[in-house]
C-alpha cells in the first residue's frame, strides 16, 4: 500500500465494464456512462446498494479463508498441510476474482465519480468512507495477478509448516527458501501495484495506513537510546538495592496445573467482557486472534507452560484485546460487508490488545483483585501479598523471545525486526545472513546473544506467512495504548478503582464507542488518535509511562527518571 493513491484512480479502461453479465452488470455500465442519473443521488444510491452485495460476497468468501487459516493453526493434522496449501490457492483465486469483478469496478468508478457530492446526495459519512475504502481496495487488488495471489496463499499454508518444522530442529537454513521465495512475492506484488513505491513503505503501508521508512526511521530513532539507557539503568540496580525482583521471583517457580491455568485464563477473558457465545478460546503454538467474517464469530488463543505462571494469563489478556476489538465492531457494517468497519491500521488493533494486557493486567490493581483467585487456584503458591507477583510480572530483563519480553525492552526487539526486513526487501541484506545479524543486533541492544535460531530469528510466525511490514505495527500500538489509557483516565471517573475492583465495563465501553465503532471513518490511525486524545502519535507519551512506572519500581532517581522521558 506503499505511497497513498487517489482512490478515484478506477478507470473504465480495462475493465470491459459493457461485458458484465445479466441485469446488474447492464445497470452498472449504463450508470457509470450517465445515463438515468437524475442528480438527486436515487441512481447512486441504487449503484451503492449493488456495491454493498459485491462487498458482502466477498467478505463472506475472506471469512472462508479465515476460517481455514484457524482450523490450520488449531485443529488440522499436520499431514493435511499440502492439502490445505491447495484448497487456500484455490479460495485465493475465487476471492481475487471477486475483488477484481467487472461490475464492482463500474460501481466503484461511478460512486467516486461523484465522491465529493456524496455527502450533499444523502449519504453517510459510513457509507462514504465505505466507498472510499472500498476503493483503495479494488485499485490494489486488481493490479495483484491472480496467480501470485494464488501462490501467495499456497506459500502461507505450506511456509507455516516449514516454518515450525525449522523452529523445532533450530535450524534456520530449513526456512530460508521459505523466507526468499516470499521476498520475491513480495517483490513481484510491489512491482505490479506501486511500480514507484519503495517496496518496504509498500508492505508498511498494507498495515498501517500512511506508514514509511521516512516516517518510521526517525520515530525509532527517539525511543531507542532512552530504551536502551532505561534497560541498562534497571540492569544495575538489579545488582544492588532491587535483588527482591529476584528474591520474589524464586517464591513464584514450580509446577502449575495446564488445565487450571488455562480455566482462569477464560475466566480472566470473559470477566473482561469478551462473549463466548460470540467466541472460541483454544490453544496453538502462536497466540492469536481471528475473525470468523463478523463479530459473532471471533476466535482467539493462547498458549501455556507447566513450569511458568503469568505468561499464558498474559498471553489470554492481549489477545482477549484482539478479540473485544473484532466483537466491538460496528455489526451492521460487518454483515453488509462495508470495509469501514475495519481498524485504520494493525497499530490501532494491537493497541487493543497492549492496552488489556500491559495497562491493565499487568496494573497493581488488577492484581489486587485477582491475587486472592490465583492463591485459591494454585495450593502450592506461598500466601504472599500481590505486590510480590506484580513486581515479577513487571521484572525488567533482556530476554530472547519477543512474546515474552518485558514492555520496556519490547519495542528493541521490534526495532531490530524492522531493520532487518528493510535491509532484507532493499537487498542490503541476504536470506542468508539474518541469522548472524540477527544476534549481533540482540547482543547491541539487549547485551545478550541467542544460542541458538528457535530463540533467534525463528521465533516469529510472521515470516512463514509473509507479514513483512507488520511488526513496526507493534510498537505504534503501545504508543497509541499509553496516549488512549492517559485519555481513558482523564473522562472515567476512578478508572484505576474500577480496574481494582475487576469492573472493566466502564473502560471496554468507552473503547467501544471511540475506537471499535467508528473503524475506518477516518482514513488512518493518526487522525483517530488525535480525534480521541487531541494529538497524533507521540513517543513521549510512552516514554514517560515507562519512566514513571518502572522509576518508581526500581527506585531510579529523578535524574535517571526525567533522562528517559525527554529521550535523552
Amino acid at each position: 500500500m506503499g505511497s497513498r493513491v487517489g482512490v478515484g484512480g478506477c478507470r473504465a479502461a480495462g475493465l470491459g465494464m459493457g461485458a458484465g453479465g445479466g441485469a446488474e452488470g447492464a445497470a452498472a455500465a449504463a450508470v457509470a456512462a450517465g445515463e438515468g442519473y437524475d442528480g438527486r443521488g436515487g441512481d447512486l444510491r441504487e449503484v451503492f446498494e449493488n456495491l454493498k452485495v459485491k462487498l458482502k460476497e466477498i467478505s463472506a468468501l475472506q471469512g472462508v479463508q479465515s476460517l481455514l487459516t484457524w482450523d490450520q493453526q488449531v485443529y488440522m493434522p499436520v499431514n493435511g498441510v499440502t492439502a490445505r496449501g491447495e484448497q487456500q490457492a484455490v479460495i485465493a483465486r475465487v476471492v481475487h476474482a471477486h475483488q477484481t469483478g467487472e461490475e464492482l469496478g463500474a460501481y466503484l468508478q461511478t460512486l467516486m465519480a461523484e465522491f465529493e457530492k456524496l455527502r450533499e446526495l444523502g449519504f453517510s459519512q459510513l457509507e462514504i468512507a465505505s466507498v472510499r475504502e472500498a476503493a483503495r481496495d479494488y485499485n490494489r487488488t486488481r493490479k495483484k495477478p491472480v496467480e501470485l495471489a494464488a501462490r501467495a496463499a499456497k506459500l502461507e499454508a505450506t511456509g507455516v509448516n516449514t516454518w515450525q518444522k525449522a523452529r523445532k530442529e533450530k535450524d534456520f537454513s530449513l526456512f530460508a527458501p521459505v523466507l526468499q521465495e516470499w521476498i520475491d512475492i513480495i517483490k513481484q506484488e510491489a512491482a505490479a501495484v506501486e511500480p514507484i513505491s519503495d517496496v518496504y513503505d509498500f508492505c508498511l503501508d498494507k498495515f498501517e495506513r500512511g506508514a514509511s521508512t521516512k516516517r518510521l526511521d526517525p520515530f525509532f530513532a527517539s525511543i531507542k537510546t532512552p530504551l536502551i539507557s532505561l534497560v541498562r539503568q534497571i540492569h544495575k540496580t538489579r545488582q544492588g538495592p532491587n535483588r527482591q525482583f529476584l528474591q520474589s521471583k524464586d517464591l513464584f517457580s514450580g509446577t502449575f496445573s495446564l488445565e487450571t491455568q488455562k480455566r482462569l485464563a477464560r475466566r480472566f477473558s470473559e470477566e473482561l467482557g469478551f462473549e463466548f457465545n460470540s467466541g472460541r478460546f483454544d490453544e496453538s503454538v502462536h497466540p492469536m486472534t481471528i475473525n470468523i467474517m463478523s463479530p459473532s464469530d471471533v476466535r482467539i488463543t493462547s498458549r501455556f507452560s507447566e513450569t511458568e505462571l503469568s505468561s499464558g494469563i498474559l498471553a489470554t489478556l492481549h489477545e482477549t484485546g484482539h478479540g473485544l476489538y473484532e466483537q466491538g465492531r460496528n455489526a451492521q457494517a460487518c454483515k453488509e460487508g462495508l470495509p469501514v468497519s475495519r481498524p485504520p491500521g494493525m497499530g490501532m488493533h494491537e493497541s487493543q490488545s497492549l492496552l488489556w494486557e500491559k495497562q491493565v493486567g499487568m496494573s497493581a490493581e488488577y492484581w489486587e483483585h485477582y491475587w486472592p483467585i490465583i492463591l485459591r487456584s494454585f495450593s502450592s503458591l506461598p500466601h504472599s501479598e500481590f505486590t510480590e507477583f506484580h513486581k515479577v510480572i513487571n521484572e525488567i530483563k533482556p530476554s530472547f523471545i519477543r512474546v515474552s519480553a518485558d514492555e520496556v525492552s519490547y519495542p528493541l526487539h521490534i526495532l531490530l525486526r524492522y531493520e532487518i526486513e528493510k535491509g532484507l526487501l532493499h537487498g542490503s541484506l541476504q536470506v542468508a545472513d539474518v541469522p548472524a545479524v540477527w544476534n549481533q543486533k540482540m547482543e547491541e541492544y539487549l547485551g545478550i546473544v541467542p544460542q541458538n535460531d528457535a530463540e533467534g530469528c525463528l521465533q516469529d510466525i510472521h515470516w512463514g506467512i509473509g507479514l513483512f511490514g507488520y511488526f513496526p505495527t507493534y510498537t505504534l500500538g503501545a504508543v497509541y495504548a499509553a496516549m488512549l489509557f492517559q485519555a481513558a483516565e482523564k473522562e472515567i471517573p476512578e478508572l484505576r478503582k474500577c480496574i481494582k475492583e475487576g469492573k472493566f465495563k466502564p473502560l471496554r465501553e468507552w473503547l467501544r464507542e471511540k475506537i471499535h465503532t467508528v473503524g475506518s471513518l477516518y482514513e488512518t490511525a493518526d487522525e483517530l488518535v488525535e480525534k480521541v486524545t487531541g494529538s497524533k502519535l507521540d513517543a513521549s507519551c510512552f516514554l514517560n509511562y515507562l519512566s514513571n512506572k518502572y522509576g518508581a519500581l526500581y527506585n531510579l532517581s529523578s535524574a535517571e527518571v526525567d533522562a528517559v522521558a525527554i529521550g535523552s
